[in-house]
């Protein structure tokens, strides 16, 4: 079990919007801004983006940016361990709602491909990312539970065998295993944000010096350079 928070994290700026369109456009331009403001001043740029069903429209509306893509590396923060094109897979839903990929106009760190086997896939995975500098940017979604990526409740001593190798497995009880970054990666982005909607997300979020006990995404809210949180009503 993880233990309650020993300290706490940077600032945690909340920015509220009605629903989740306008939310997810608002932080589409946060992160052009940001990414543009990166390549001008280093030339390249990473950013590390959610699966699932909430990021869609975020993702649309970033592929909209005019902006040199051929310099950012695009990866997502977990993949399950299925076909990429598995209607379960999060790079074929970010290949089908983020144009940049779907056009071949941006670089991707794929997690497919690395091996039949999902330990091969990680260790693949992981000497990729050791040859890369840290995230730039991390855009994350948050589950009712608290797991962010595929760091759940629960498996803490998993993602903690290895916590500076970039990514880890996890086996979420009943579903296809799953590869995720680990938590020094997704700490470790220079800018984080979380994109989720929902009173119960809200709730989860605001009450992270009460919990008895930590979740994952406690680790982005305790992040020294802090979280910038982006959330919608409904």
């Amino acid at each position: 079990m993880m233990q309650p928070p020993s300290k706490i994290g940077g600032p945690v700026a909340w920015h509220r919007f009605a629903n989740l369109a306008d939310a997810s456009e608002a932080l589409a331009e946060a992160v052009a801004i940001r990414l543009r403001a990166l390549l001008a001043e280093q030339g390249r740029a990473s950013l590390a983006v959610p699966g699932g069903t909430t990021p869609a429209r975020f993702l649309a509306a970033l592929g909209d940016h005019d902006l040199d893509w051929k310099q950012v590396t695009l990866m997502p923060t977990d993949e399950r361990f299925v076909a990429a094109d598995d209607a379960a897979s999060n790079e074929r839903m970010i290949c089908e709602q983020f144009a940049p990929l779907r056009d071949g106009r941006v670089g991707y760190l794929s997690f497919h491909g690395h091996g039949s086997d999902i330990e091969s896939a990680a260790a693949v995975l992981c000497a990729e990312l050791a040859e890369m500098p840290p995230l730039d940017l991390l855009v994350s979604g948050m589950g009712t539970d608290g797991h962010i990526a595929s760091l759940f409740p629960g498996g803490e001593a998993g993602f903690a065998a290895a916590p500076d190798s970039g990514i880890v497995i996890a086996h979420p009880p009943g579903l296809p295993p799953r590869l995720s970054l680990s938590p020094a990666r997704l700490t470790g982005a220079g800018w984080a944000s979380l994109l989720v909607s929902g009173k119960v997300k809200e709730a989860v979020l605001r009450t992270e010096t009460e919990r008895s006990a930590r979740l994952p995404v406690d680790l982005l809210l305790a992040r020294p350079q802090g979280l910038d949180v982006y959330w919608a009503k409904e």
